[in-house]
């Protein structure tokens, strides 16, 4: 249970603009070079070349953001009281305490341990609640018109480099609001686990809505819903953040095994 008073703290708030520099430590480069930029085969010798190579590259990228900012970092989040109701999270209004303005509906692992994202939450009935946070951070729509402009003139090279830097700096400021939200509410450095909508846990990525409910990510990030409710810009991550001690991440379905 959080024990901290969080009535200062309830609520959504904005960072319309994160410095580059803030991301790059969170810059997770093995991502970068073997997902984003297409190394996941090298080994060795080869592998070694290959990093060096994209270290020159990313080195310059940088460089020519700092001239020309096609990536411009923004965020919103925000903590909530809550609680669960059977596989049912409930967060309240920041203002009346007795007020359910949100319900995320999730499913419960069908083998194991039958887990389910509410259970890390007291239950309504106990009388006591717990915070949950929620985040989402965008890259801004130059990011994706940047990739895209590449692409239109032919130049696939330069546009799968500016796509991947831009969806590992989405990665990375995911990571640098997470710490943020630790640091905010005293946690531990490694404290709690971030979900996002569309994998397991959270499969259902028309609770993207209610997330823009309580975040105002339209008016404020310059962020849309598509009608299948994916994020726009492309480069933007959104998640719930549940601080218990004992979260950790689950299938909910039981994994096939080749007999």
């Amino acid at each position: 249970m959080n024990t901290l008073n969080p009535e200062s703290i309830l609520g959504a708030r904005i960072i319309s603009h994160i410095e580059l520099n803030e991301l790059i430590p969170f810059l997770n480069r093995k991502a970068l070079y073997r997902i984003s930029w297409g190394a996941q085969k090298a080994q060795g010798a080869q592998w070694e070349k290959i990093q060096k190579d994209y270290e020159v590259k990313l080195h310059s990228m940088l460089q020519e953001l700092r001239k020309n900012p096609w990536i411009t970092p923004r965020a919103g989040y925000g903590h909530w009281q809550a609680n669960s109701e059977q596989d049912t999270i409930l967060l309240y209004d920041p203002h009346q305490s007795e007020k359910v303005v949100a319900r995320f509906s999730l499913p419960r692992q069908t083998y194991g341990e039958r887990l389910c994202l509410a259970d890390y939450l007291p239950a309504r009935s106990s009388g006591k609640t717990a915070l949950l946070s929620l985040q989402v951070v965008s890259m801004g729509k130059k990011a994706s018109e940047t990739a895209n402009a590449f692409f239109a003139d032919g130049n696939y090279v330069e546009g799968y480099f500016a796509h991947g830097l831009a969806v590992q700096f989405a990665e990375a400021a995911a990571e640098y609001i997470h710490a943020l939200i630790r640091k905010e509410l005293n946690l531990k450095k490694n404290q709690g686990r971030r979900y996002s909508w569309g994998y397991e846990p959270i499969p259902d990525l028309a609770q993207h809505e209610i997330l823009f409910d309580l975040i105002p990510a339209q008016l404020e990030l310059d962020m849309q819903l598509t009608s299948a409710f994916q994020l726009i810009p492309e480069q933007s991550t959104a998640a719930m953040v549940i601080h218990h001690e004992n979260a950790r991440y689950f299938r909910i379905k039981e994994p096939r095994t080749n007999e």
